[in-house]
């Protein structure tokens, strides 16, 4: 079998590998058993890498669509686990956000799929009665999703029927049943409507009310709204073991365990342990290096005031909160999130850990050659 990739410009022939093992030129990840190979150079992908879609929405990145593109000079950083990739890179041009492959594939809801039906596509979604349509809804339509409760602007699944339900594209792909950090003792079910006979629900992350559909473990009573199930840890704190997630504002009545003060708004919480602390009770220096930028950027607690819009981070391409502490230099309008900072240091202290490693082991294998000359 014979296809035409995107990514490469010779034809690839799917057939078993002759050498196992060998990496993938999309994922970096080995090929153990079928994978498409260019006959001219040698140029491989797994069968699964060479079927993926190159537009899609992502519930991940639910604000705009991304773009699966190839570049196989160029490294990129992927903003769900931190990770350099080479290769394949689902990417928003718009955020300049990137996902590698494991990550996409590992994140994939599993929704019943959609049939096609002409040229419109339909789901039959288990919180409604009626076939939904996919269509594209504007700012002007003053339609909320009926799942997360924010306004429509794209791609997202109507009923044509009774005009009673909108749902982002993204939330109505949710996987009913889901595995989260917020969470990690047991797996969490996606209800449509509170599961509580008073009928109130509040976000175990956040503290909000929840408006629209949630994932609620029945063991414990405990909910997250499908904004805060979208949230990722990402920030290490020496005085706690797990991974911190940013949250802009809480509802939750909540102390720093650094200052004892109240704490309800930017700041870094750990949910399964209710651990929380302001961002600027963090030990960061004021100022520092950045290996990406020739001047020396200084912390600061807000935006700066000649850009209230907020700056991109230079490390993964969010917005910088506007209230969030970060490093910036305000002569180049450039800043870095604390977790992205946070997160390069210790890339590159595993760098030079496994370095330190492969030094020692080197020098062990030299000392058994002299002895068995």
């Amino acid at each position: 079998m014979e296809i035409w990739h995107f990514s490469h410009e010779h034809p690839l022939t799917l057939c078993i590998t002759e050498d196992a093992g060998e990496p993938c030129n999309g994922c970096s990840r080995p090929i153990f058993d079928l994978g498409y190979v260019c006959n001219d150079c040698g140029f491989l992908l797994h069968k699964k890498c060479a079927k993926l879609p190159q537009k899609v929405h992502h519930r991940l990145h639910p604000k705009h669509p991304l773009t699966l593109l190839f570049n196989s000079m160029k490294t990129f950083e992927c903003n769900v686990c931190n990770k350099t990739g080479l290769g394949f890179a689902f990417q928003c041009s718009e955020c300049n956000y990137n996902m590698d492959v494991t990550c996409f594939l590992r994140n994939q809801p599993c929704p019943d799929v959609p049939p096609l039906e002409g040229k419109t596509r339909k789901l039959h979604h288990f919180s409604h009665d009626h076939a939904l349509t996919l269509c594209p809804l504007t700012q002007q339509s003053k339609k909320n999703c009926k799942g997360c409760g924010q306004q429509i602007s794209g791609p997202a699944y109507c009923c044509k029927e009774c005009d009673q339900l909108a749902l982002h594209k993204s939330c109505a792909q949710w996987p009913r049943q889901t595995e989260h950090p917020f969470h990690p003792s047991h797996s969490l079910t996606l209800f449509t409507e509170s599961p509580y006979t008073s009928g109130q629900v509040l976000c175990d992350a956040c503290g909000k009310p929840i408006g629209g559909f949630m994932y609620h473990c029945n063991k414990c009573s405990f909910d997250l709204d499908l904004v805060c199930v979208s949230l990722t840890p990402s920030l290490k704190h020496e005085k706690h073991d797990h991974l911190l997630t940013f949250f802009e504002e809480i509802n939750n009545q909540v102390q720093c365990n650094s200052c004892g003060k109240p704490c309800p708004e930017n700041l870094y919480r750990c949910v399964n342990c209710n651990f929380n602390v302001h961002s600027t009770c963090l030990p960061f220096p004021s100022t520092l290096k950045h290996r990406y930028h020739p001047h020396t950027l200084t912390l600061k607690d807000s935006t700066p005031k000649d850009d209230p819009s907020g700056i991109p981070c230079a490390a993964c391409g969010k917005k910088i909160s506007s209230k969030a502490r970060a490093y910036y230099c305000a002569e180049c309008s450039y800043g870095v999130h604390l977790e992205c900072v946070v997160s390069e240091e210790k890339l590159l202290q595993d760098i030079a850990r496994i370095q330190e490693e492969l030094d020692a082991i080197a020098a062990q294998l030299k000392g058994l050659t002299k002895m068995q000359a």
